[in-house]
């Protein structure tokens, strides 16, 4: 029976942090997801999904052709429209998803010193960026997300 570290309110539940190279992705099955963490100061930026009422840290799926590397860079882009940072990989963690697949998530983690511009546009996943302390009550955070970012 695998630990539980953190369930969010979709079902989704966090296992384990796997502390590898990023050269040993391939090696694992299943990783379909990269979260792109980034530190601006002591906080963190977020995302208000409008789609799921709730507090995020940019992440999605990764596209067939796609490395793991290249999918957080393009959901940071789209989600967040923050660019002009480097990703430093941090390992993967094992999850099961709400239809209890067992998959892992890559994560990136980077820093820039402001925020680039947000515009919201029509069909963005994201209503509103901004930075969090990891402290404050801004609502709803996914529990997946705030364990993952306390690894680091």
């Amino acid at each position: 029976m695998d630990k539980i570290i953190a369930k969010n309110r979709s079902g989704w539940i966090l296992h384990e942090y796997i502390n590898i190279p990023e050269e040993e992705i391939s090696g694992y099955p299943d990783v379909t997801g990269s979260y792109a963490i980034v530190k601006v100061g002591d906080k963190y930026l977020v995302g208000y999904n409008g789609w799921r009422k709730q507090w995020e840290f940019p992440a999605g799926g990764i596209e067939n052709g796609e490395t793991a590397r290249q999918a957080a860079y393009r959901e940071l882009m789209e989600e967040t429209h923050q660019s002009n940072l480097d990703l430093v990989f941090k390992g993967l963690f094992k999850v099961t998803d709400s239809h209890g697949r067992r998959k892992y998530q890559a994560v990136f983690v980077g820093e820039k010193e402001s925020l680039d511009p947000f515009v919201y546009s029509e069909g963005d996943e994201m209503s509103k960026i901004r930075l969090w302390d990891l402290k404050e009550d801004i609502g709803y955070v996914d529990e997946l997300d705030v364990a993952i970012v306390k690894t680091f």
